[in-house]
């Protein structure tokens, strides 16, 4: 995904044995959300409906922890499309 935010780093590459950067990752999110741009986005957090502002508003004041609980919840509530199943 590449960042729209002109923040560094505009793009970043994991290895298995990474920790994934969440906060970066929902920071470069949030920005792609706002100006409707999915060009970059993963498939599985393209919103299938607009998210509510104050959500969007909200979410970079949140900890990485309660910013995930907001994804799931998102998901679950039909935001996102369904994750493939583990194997």
């Amino acid at each position: 995904m590449d960042g729209r935010d002109g923040k560094k780093p505009g793009r970043f590459t994991l290895t298995r044995s990474d920790h994934f950067p969440w906060k970066t990752f929902i920071d470069k999110l949030l920005i792609a959300w706002q100006l409707a741009d999915m060009s970059d986005v993963p498939p599985q957090f393209r919103p299938q409906k607009r998210i509510p502002q104050f959500i969007l508003d909200g979410m970079p004041n949140e900890s990485e922890e309660n910013q995930l609980k907001i994804l799931a919840t998102l998901r679950k509530q039909g935001y996102f499309p369904a994750l493939p199943e583990r194997r």
